[in-house]
């Protein structure tokens, strides 16, 4: 027999490297933006902490082509753009001690820089007495030229109260992660499952969905509607008559009492 014949391989072990910056941000867009849906739920709840009282939705090929948010809350200041699709900068977090008092859904400052990595985002927002309106294009979580040699600087252009967000070809960087997804029938009908949920809780704000190129809304609620009127436009007349309202005074639960509705 030869010698060493027969001897244990010495395995080679894998080196611990730092990973690059933009593979570390995709990874992490991708754990927060699922499919359209996701990236939807995400903007709504920005347009609810900005105070909107309505918002309307527009989608293409099940928001895989375009998927757009407008609402009439307190917009955008143009200063901030340049910091507005970075990870962790928000509006909602001042120190660590807000935690304490937070009361927003969200305070991170994630998700429009999450969206940046896998789609490309436009935002057009004016603030109350503003002159104008704002438009930037973000590519990768930073200000972006639409065209090469084009500043990337926010451009003044015409608009109206609030922001609206442009979503376009979401996940054309991730091709597994777009193949995995259903039909853009399925993923419109996600979408419209999220707002009708977000409706129901916010009857104080007009929701409204539909699909490009379409005069009629799949979903629409207006502003003046009790919960009872936008369950009764969502889920149906029968529906709604087989619902009981009730009160609970906080104040009069048991300690350590759990109440569950």
């Amino acid at each position: 027999m030869e010698a060493g014949a027969g001897a244990a391989t010495t395995p080679t072990i894998p080196k611990i490297q730092r990973l690059e910056e933009h593979v570390v941000n995709r990874i992490a867009a991708g754990e927060i933006i699922h499919r359209p849906s996701s990236a939807l739920k995400e903007m709504l709840e920005n347009s609810l902490d900005a105070g909107a009282t309505t918002i309307n939705v527009l989608t293409k090929q099940g928001g895989l082509k375009l998927l757009q948010i407008q609402d009439n809350g307190h917009g955008i200041r143009p200063e901030d753009f340049g910091i507005l699709c970075e990870r962790f900068t928000t509006s909602k977090l001042q120190e660590f001690d807000d935690l304490k008092k937070i009361a927003t859904f969200g305070f991170r400052g994630e998700a429009l820089a999450s969206i940046t990595h896998v789609a490309h985002l436009t935002v057009t927002s004016m603030t109350p007495g503003a002159p104008c309106a704002h438009k930037a294009h973000f590519v990768d979580g930073a200000l972006a030229p639409v065209k090469p040699g084009d500043s990337p600087k926010p451009i003044r252009c015409a608009g109206l109260l609030g922001t609206q967000i442009a979503v376009e070809d979401l996940f054309y960087n991730m091709p597994l992660r777009r193949k995995a997804l259903r039909s853009p029938s399925d993923e419109y009908h996600r979408i419209v499952d999220v707002m009708t949920k977000y409706a129901v809780h916010f009857s104080g704000v007009s929701f409204t969905c539909k699909k490009h190129g379409e005069h009629a809304a799949d979903m629409h609620t207006t502003v003046g509607a009790s919960i009872t009127d936008n369950i009764a436009a969502l889920y149906g007349q029968r529906v709604s008559r087989e619902l009981l309202e009730f009160e609970v005074d906080q104040d009069k639960i048991p300690t350590g009492l759990k109440f569950k509705c």
